[in-house]
């Protein structure tokens, strides 16, 4: 089984310029091909390709060749490639049937449809639910899953139908740092014991160093990398293709002008069990034709472009300060996603919530802005109870960035989507043209203002959807997961944001998974478990040696630098940064 690009070029209907020029790339079975690349590269384009779906559902023009064990796509009815190949889309919400009243049900309706008989259905359900580890969700109903619960819900369901080939856009975009290690080893042992061929799209390289055997980094449609796991992440042009080295590389390249001292962190990285963290190291430095081949398309010497900035102020904002006070909130299922939560929040902090999918994080935001009211308990802003405010009045305070941008964004126009929140704050005229204009600018998409919000990929319609949050000027911001999807330079653009955003004074409030970009962006961290506050204090306490039992026990990992600065005893160590200082500063 062999899935096999050959020269593929694809644009879609009504435009000229391809999205994919020239791709040749090949996935053998048993065998699990990672691609990574900068957002709005063709990543996909190419797994709509090579899955068939382009152009069989989606309109276009396809050149070269793809075929799945040498019989072209193409020529291959759309039921019969579903039954070939299995593909999981980048936001799962629009792959999951809307049909189905529990999970189970989701996840059996495609062997229903391929006519399997009852006990068949109900082994391959099991499998898949058991398989991903998430057995515990199949009597709950689809649309009461957090974001994390339904990507892997929709995940089960391809696996359901047990496809030769598998091709994952992000599989684990909105997964807990422990699911995705889950997701990776389930989908390495499904590689290495069905024959299955995987070709996985993941901005995570930590999680393809772990799963892969081989990368390919795409740019502007084409092949610029590929060849060898450890060669290519350790390729030192990746960051200026805007891909993000794994833990270990960035770590080797912090301490490279002193052997000894990284002698020491490389072997903790391998005490601490990060997989293929030394042979990611041994090859951090080579030379870009010392074994990764070249794509002609290579762009030499690029550079990350500059951060963006926060929306200039003519005044300092009127500063909140947040109390949450024994909430309880039950879903209208019976569902109980917060209990007795009390939480203080002051005027300018920086707060991360973090915690495992379905603990309670998005359900606790939402109560702040008055999205959701409390079962019991109340929410207090500068003292004043939410439920007491209209709507307009939690929208002048409270500006809230969803998980899912597809269901906040709703304007024909780029322009019309950000100038929404603040026309309806009482702007006007120049003030509502320049407030659209700077959170624009912030967000890189200045360019786009008159265009189509769904002509932009999704990692650009989370950052509208940022923009639109930043136009309202509000005092607390807060942003769900507003990394992913992110390549490399959107996770930087939005950690500026973040940054200026707290010097002005206003309060930054995230929800995430991404450990490193909680530890270097975010001065204090609360861990939520099943609705539940379990810890709460600064970054480099929370993710301290003596905390991680509770870390774990809501499938959260400490970032790589502070399990090494542990190992070596160099005390609390939750960024890189901190890490190489204190292997520096040690004898």
């Amino acid at each position: 089984m062999t899935l096999r690009l050959v020269d593929a070029s694809y644009r879609y209907a009504g435009t000229s310029r391809p999205v994919l020029d020239g791709l040749s790339l090949t996935v053998e079975a048993g065998t699990v091909t990672g691609v990574v690349g900068p957002n709005e590269a063709g990543k996909s384009t190419l797994c709509l390709v090579s899955s068939g779906l382009a152009p069989a559902s989606i309109s276009g023009r396809l050149e070269g060749s793809v075929t799945l064990d040498g019989v072209e796509t193409v020529t291959v009815r759309p039921h019969e490639l579903a039954q070939r190949c299995g593909v999981l889309f980048q936001n799962p919400t629009t792959q999951l049937s809307g049909t189905a009243v529990t999970v189970f049900e989701e996840v059996a309706f495609g062997p229903r449809n391929l006519g399997l008989g009852v006990p068949e259905i109900v082994e391959r359900v099991r499998w898949a639910l058991e398989t991903l580890g998430i057995e515990s969700l199949a009597p709950r109903s689809p649309d009461r899953l957090s974001g994390g619960q339904a990507q892997l819900v929709a995940l089960a369901s391809v696996l359901a139908l047990r496809p030769p080939y598998l091709v994952l856009d992000e599989p684990t975009s909105q997964l807990d740092p422990q699911g995705t290690r889950q997701v990776g080893e389930a989908l390495a042992r499904l590689a290495g014991e069905t024959g299955t061929a995987i070709l996985i799209v993941e901005h995570k390289t930590e999680l393809l160093a772990r799963m892969t055997r081989r990368v390919a980094v795409i740019d502007a449609g084409r092949i610029v990398r590929e060849g060898p796991t450890a060669e290519v992440l350790g390729d030192p042009d990746l960051p200026g293709l805007g891909v993000d080295p794994p833990a270990a590389v960035r770590l080797r390249r912090a301490l490279a002008s002193d052997g000894a001292r990284w002698e020491r962190v490389s072997a903790a990285i391998e005490a601490v069990g990060e997989w293929d963290g030394t042979a990611l190291a041994a090859g951090s430095l080579i030379d870009s034709g010392s074994g990764a081949r070249v794509g002609s398309g290579m762009p030499a010497g690029s550079d990350a472009p500059a951060a963006g900035a926060a929306p200039a102020q003519s005044a300092a904002p009127r500063r909140v300060s947040i109390r949450v006070e024994s909430v309880v909130f039950d879903y209208p299922d019976g569902t109980r996603a917060l209990r007795c939560v009390d939480l203080s929040v002051e005027p300018g902090e920086r707060l991360a919530v973090i915690g495992q999918n379905g603990s309670g994080k998005s359900t606790l935001v939402r109560q702040l802005n008055g999205l959701l009211r409390p079962t019991e308990g109340r929410v207090l802003l500068d003292g004043r109870d939410a439920r007491s405010l209209h709507v307009a009045q939690l929208a002048a305070i409270v500006g809230l960035a969803f998980q899912n941008p597809d269901r906040q964004i709703f304007a024909g126009r780029v322009r019309t989507e950000v100038a929404f929140g603040p026309r309806n704050l009482g702007l006007r005229d120049e003030a509502l043209d320049a407030t659209i204009r700077d959170a624009l600018d912030a967000v890189g998409l200045a360019n786009e203002i008159d265009g189509h919000p769904y002509d932009l990929g999704y990692s650009r319609r989370k950052l509208l959807s940022l923009a639109s949050v930043l136009a309202m000027r509000t005092p607390v911001v807060v942003l769900d997961e507003p990394t992913t999807g992110q390549d490399a330079r959107g996770v930087e653009r939005v950690r500026e944001i973040v940054a200026r955003l707290s010097a002005e004074g206003r309060t930054v409030i995230t929800i995430s998974h991404d450990m490193r970009f909680v530890a270097e962006t975010f001065d204090r961290v609360v861990v939520m478990r099943a609705g539940e506050i379990i810890l709460d204090g600064a970054a480099d306490e929370v993710f301290a040696a003596r905390h991680w039992p509770e870390l774990a026990s809501t499938y959260l990992e400490p970032p790589l630098a502070a399990r090494v600065g542990d190992r070596l005893g160099l005390g609390r160590t939750p960024t890189e940064r901190r890490l190489a200082e204190a292997v520096q500063a040690t004898g």
